[in-house]
């Protein structure tokens, strides 16, 4: 019986083009300078034609490489195959050519590698009006608004510190004096519409990203929804259900390439529930998933859901976050099993969370609170942070902030931190550390540098899976904190749902 091992290869190569209808590039082995290569052109995953590579290039030849004939061009068949989705292997091995000048520009800005190309994928813009359920939840709001923040005077907009006090002091003012009326259906009509307002700036969308999506060709628009893409891969790799890319072992963008749909399939099947949101926003883009519309935000919030459910170490955790956006992340984390969610944020910010969350997930309660009246019970409860002081009562297994404590700065964060050791023993925070200088309001807060002064201990750091730039830490509260948590913990009474 006779035994061949395989030709170690050392392969060498670039994708230089992959535009105006043409593939070309070059593949070489070091190796054995004298092989050629046929070359497998795929869009979406998929092969659609080969090349030999044995083209003559003149500067290959001059940079050293062999006899420099090593090039190919490809034509592209008839039919609709996207710039992003071209890439280039090597027939019969795992090398997936390099990708040059040809690179998408927003590549940069991904986590995954784009060398085996994209999916095609599918951005869509969600198109509802404010119905009469819209308009229901809208007359309690206002009844809710009216119990609980009329007449505060400028509480009603807050502050926020830093970049926060200027949004809602000139972004939401037409939202407050609708939250002040008493007419549901136009403040339903302002709350569907948001995402396509000044209103959502900073929290999600925005009216600038709104504009720029309709006004962006297809090519653009894909370029738009594919950092959405790279997240949902990066949440399917941190699941475990896709492996991690590796470019050390030359394993890269199998995961990337899968399309949205089969992502969202496998990430729903490891989670036992659907992650894709229902409608409540008109004018909201994204990658499109059945008939949703499924947002970046939308998997940030999912992501931010199960850290903190694992980091909690508490099989149903009670979750405070501290800026919750529109409220994704609290009706993740109570489908995905957590007894009770606490949101402390800026009035006219919470009046959208009740809006988005009643709409979204009816099931769920969803209240106003006094911060210095325990919880009622179940579902979500909405804190105002102007009203919050060292008399504020939130019992908590975890306290979670996601890009939000920079943006408050120093004095803000210093006035939550010098507060939340008494609320839970845990806070995850996933923050940018860009100290960057905010207008005339200051830098912006590095949370590593000022929760020591107040007794925090680091317990992990690590860059979070789903955004770059972007750094996971947990921060163990006081002893003191955890000491009067176990004591709690004998006589608290099961909440359900």
């Amino acid at each position: 019986m006779f035994f061949t091992r395989r030709r170690r290869r050392e392969l060498f190569g670039y994708i230089d083009q992959r535009s105006g209808g043409r593939v070309s590039g070059w593949v070489y082995d070091r190796l054995r300078p004298s092989d050629r290569f046929e070359v497998e052109i795929c869009s979406a995953g998929a092969v659609i034609g080969r090349a030999r590579a044995e083209r003559p290039r003149d500067d290959l030849a001059r940079a050293g490489f062999g006899d420099g004939r090593y090039g190919f061009h490809f034509d592209l068949p008839d039919g609709d195959f996207p710039d992003e989705t071209l890439a280039a292997r090597v027939r019969g091995e795992d090398f997936w050519l390099l990708e040059g000048a040809s690179r998408p520009s927003f590549a940069e800005e991904l986590i995954n590698s784009t060398r085996r190309g994209l999916p095609r994928l599918e951005p869509t813009l969600s198109l509802r009006q404010a119905d009469a359920r819209d308009s229901e939840i809208a007359a309690e709001l206002q009844s809710a608004w009216r119990l609980h923040v009329h007449g505060r005077g400028t509480q009603r907009l807050g502050g926020g510190g830093a970049m926060w006090t200027d949004i809602v002091s000139r972004r939401h003012r037409p939202l407050l004096g609708l939250l002040d009326g008493g007419d549901p259906r136009a403040l339903a009509q302002c709350l569907v519409g948001v995402q396509k307002s000044a209103a959502a700036t900073g929290i999600e969308q925005g009216e600038e990203a709104y504009r720029d999506f309709l006004a962006a060709s297809p090519q653009g628009r894909r370029a738009a929804v594919a950092p959405f893409h790279d997240m949902l891969a990066s949440l399917a790799q941190y699941l475990g259900v896709a492996r991690v890319e590796c470019a050390e072992q030359d394993y890269e963008g199998e995961t990337l390439v899968a399309t949205s749909q089969r992502l969202v399939a496998e990430i729903e099947a490891a989670l036992g529930f659907s992650i894709a949101p229902p409608a409540v926003f008109d004018g909201l883009y994204g990658l499109e998933i059945g008939e949703s519309v499924l947002h970046g935000r939308d998997i940030q919030a999912l992501y931010l859901a199960l850290r903190a459910m694992e980091a909690s170490g508490v099989a149903r955790p009670k979750i405070c976050e501290i800026g919750g956006g529109f409220g994704k992340a609290a009706r993740y984390a109570l489908l995905a099993g957590a007894r009770h969610y606490t949101i402390v944020d800026l009035p006219t910010v919470a009046a959208v969370q009740f809006f988005a969350l009643r709409r979204a997930a009816p099931e769920i309660p969803v209240q106003f609170r006094d911060p210095s009246e325990p919880s009622r019970g179940a579902g979500v409860d909405l804190v105002l942070a102007p009203e919050i002081d060292d008399d504020a009562v939130v019992d908590s297994d975890i306290i979670v902030n996601c890009d939000s404590f920079p943006e408050m700065g120093d004095a803000v964060c210093r006035g939550y931190f010098a507060r939340i050791g008494r609320w839970a023993p845990l806070l995850l925070s996933v923050n940018q550390e860009a100290h960057r200088q905010v207008g005339s309001s200051g830098r912006q807060s590095v949370v590593g540098a000022l929760l020591p002064d107040y007794g925090f201990t680091r317990g992990y750091r690590f860059r979070s899976w789903i955004r770059r730039g972007y750094a996971e830490e947990l921060w163990r509260a006081p002893e003191r904190r955890a000491q009067a948590r176990v004591k709690a913990e004998s006589i608290e009474i099961s909440e359900t749902f």
